[in-house]
């Protein structure tokens, strides 16, 4: 089905773009550019670095200050407030229309295994999935990526083929998308793996005291040891695949409530 069936004569999808390292971030940059000439663009992102934000948002008595900025050909605003600010604002505030798609990213670090729970880049698309619109997470493998031509390609295919409807989002769900830092020839393929637990060292290192006697702390990770095989979407990253988990955010261990009710704890 042409997009032309799907949106209506002469009208292009419309799509969100958001991210949680800022508005001038350049895997922001790269997800525009790849999407720009198929859809009408709304950006909305925050206005500084806001990595590790997660689900969090901005209540009362809190404000949150909104500026149209120039980008291109979309109209775009930045957000003094968290990724899932950001998403809160356009979908109820800013856009003009139902949007086709959320897209959240290009992540600058991947998004894998228990980082999903930490990432604003994913708080901001499970936002717009939970208000009931399509969204993808798209991080690459680098905290300072330089590399971004495949990326570019790779995300232009993938989001044709969602609006198309070839690849079907299921309802309050979302892609989460990892993309290895590698140029076009060295990309092994593309894998679908669940998420899963990344065994890795971690500690709080101390730095120096300042000049008021606090001590600072910074937070370090030591790299995980490779499996033999890609199980899970860590793996498959680390092994050169682009990988996609679909996510769900149902807390509910409906394992646990079944057991509980049949031990007979389900007492009023």
């Amino acid at each position: 089905m042409s997009n032309t069936h799907r949106y209506g004569k002469n009208k292009k999808p419309y799509i969100i773009l958001s991210n949680d390292d800022g508005i001038k971030s350049a895997g922001l940059r790269a997800v525009y550019d790849a999407v720009s000439g198929m859809a009408d663009v709304l950006i909305v992102a925050p206005d500084r670095e806001r990595s590790g934000a997660s689900h969090s948002f901005s209540i009362w008595p809190a404000s949150i200050r909104v500026k149209r900025i120039e980008y291109g050909s979309a109209k775009a605003y930045s957000v003094s407030g968290t990724p899932v600010d950001c998403a809160k604002i356009a979908l109820l505030n800013l856009a003009k229309r139902k949007p086709a798609l959320f897209i959240s990213g290009i992540n600058h670090g991947p998004n894998i295994a228990q980082f999903i729970f930490y990432s604003g880049t994913i708080g901001a698309a499970a936002e717009a999935a939970m208000l009931g619109i399509p969204s993808i997470a798209f991080s690459i493998g680098s905290y300072e990526p330089i590399e971004w031509a495949f990326a570019a390609e790779f995300i232009t295919d993938m989001v044709g083929r969602v609006l198309s409807g070839k690849i079907k989002i299921e309802k309050r769900g979302l892609l989460n998308i990892n993309m290895p830092h590698k140029k076009p020839g060295k990309i092994k393929g593309l894998k679908i793996l669940q998420g899963g637990r990344l065994d890795y060292g971690e500690k709080y290192a101390f730095v120096r005291k300042n000049n008021r006697g606090e001590k600072i702390y910074r937070h370090v990770i030591s790299r995980k040891v490779k499996r033999k095989r890609d199980v899970t979407d860590s793996d498959g990253v680390e092994s050169g695949y682009v990988t996609i988990t679909p996510l769900k955010f149902d807390l509910n261990d409906r394992v646990s409530i079944k057991n509980m009710k049949k031990a007979g704890l389900n007492l009023f």
